[in-house]
């Protein structure tokens, strides 16, 4: 009788971790997610997001969308596992206000990068990210690879 509170109590908290984990893909891949998600995951104050245990999509737009939701959840550890270092600053230094209202406008490809096209709902700013097909598409890698939006650029 125990085993069989035990092993439902497993297959319960599995069950609750994989439908949280599903939230957090079903609020749209370009919303930014609310700071109240990233407070709710208790972390040390030591601990760092391993680039190995960070899934990095192989589609430069999602890879995109997951940088925008890291931003927007103010998540520094996952913008640098996304960003070039250069890309993870220029975000930081744009700041945090507004940051949960980025939506995907648009998409195109040039010269081997993808770029990803965002609008501010509440300020009308417009941000392109840059994405080089080659780097994020690895084909030997169904995981991706880390760092891979390159370019960061906002207009009014």
């Amino acid at each position: 009788m125990k085993n069989t509170i035990r092993n439902r109590a497993a297959a319960l908290g599995i069950a609750t971790v994989a439908g949280l984990a599903g939230l957090g893909l079903a609020g749209g891949p370009a919303m930014a997610a609310d700071a109240s998600v990233a407070d709710s995951s208790s972390h040390s104050a030591d601990s760092r997001v391993d680039t190995q245990s960070v899934y990095y999509p192989t589609d430069p737009v999602k890879y995109a969308d997951e940088l925008v939701i890291a931003w927007g959840q103010g998540a520094t550890d996952r913008v640098e596992a996304f960003a070039s270092p250069q890309v993870a600053e220029k975000l930081a230094a744009h700041g945090d206000d507004n940051v949960t209202h980025w939506d995907r406008v648009g998409a195109e490809g040039a010269a081997g990068t993808i770029y990803v096209d965002y609008e501010n709902t509440v300020t009308g700013e417009k941000m392109s990210l840059g994405v080089p097909n080659e780097a994020v598409s690895n084909p030997d890698n169904e995981w991706g690879t880390p760092n891979g939006v390159h370019k960061v650029q906002f207009d009014d």
